[in-house]
């Protein structure tokens, strides 16, 4: 399975990131789908950030190990839901803040595929370049 990251992480098997300076049509196909995607999960992240402040950071942060803030954040998912379902709205305070372009000082910031001095695996941008093939060419 893998995993939508930004240009601030390395490219790893399990890890696709866009292409920083996409060369053919499909590579720039993907970058737009990535871009897409990653919006919808960002916007996603906001709504549980604001009908949950333990998410967060003004609440605090999960100071636990990662096993069990799984947990709490898949409990939140499943409530969030649930209130969905049951249209219950959010607070007028919380949707001023959903949507924001709030900066967050624990995301890396963006770096230059080229320029990106950590490792990275082979196999991550063969998976990168199947998917371009497959489904972007």
């Amino acid at each position: 399975m893998e995993c939508l990251g930004d240009s601030g992480y390395p490219l790893e098997r399990y890890l696709l990131t866009p292409f920083a300076n996409p060369r053919t049509r499909g590579e720039e196909r993907y970058n737009r789908s990535h871009t897409r995607t990653r919006v919808i999960i960002e916007q996603t992240f906001g709504l549980l950030k604001s009908r949950f402040r333990c998410l967060h950071r003004s609440g605090g942060s999960l100071q636990y190990e990662p096993r069990k803030c799984i947990k709490m954040v898949m409990a939140c998912m499943y409530l969030h839901n649930k209130c969905v379902r049951r249209r219950v709205p959010l607070p007028e305070v919380m949707l001023e803040a959903v949507g924001e372009d709030e900066e967050d000082p624990d995301d890396p910031p963006p770096l230059q595929e080229a320029a990106d001095p950590r490792p990275r695996h082979p196999r991550g941008f063969q998976t990168r370049n199947d998917i371009v093939d497959n489904f972007f060419a």
